[in-house]
């Protein structure tokens, strides 16, 4: 995609609380988020890790 410089998605993994900085919400939101299945994770050593491409997707399909 030729915009994810600019939204910085260079990274193939995200912590929740970098993901809600980028979408301005707050992390319990990015939780519900994940919950709902509208957002991918990978739990790495106990941590929750958002991929790049979940990220990607939510917004193609939420956005207007």
């Amino acid at each position: 995609m030729k915009h994810e410089s600019n939204l910085g998605l260079e990274r193939l993994f995200y912590t929740v609380p970098e993901i809600a900085a980028m979408l301005a919400v707050s992390n319990n939101s990015v939780y519900r988020l994940l919950e709902r299945g509208l957002l991918k994770s990978s739990c790495a050593l106990r941590h929750k890790r958002i991929t790049r491409e979940s990220v990607l997707e939510f917004m193609r399909t939420t956005v207007e």
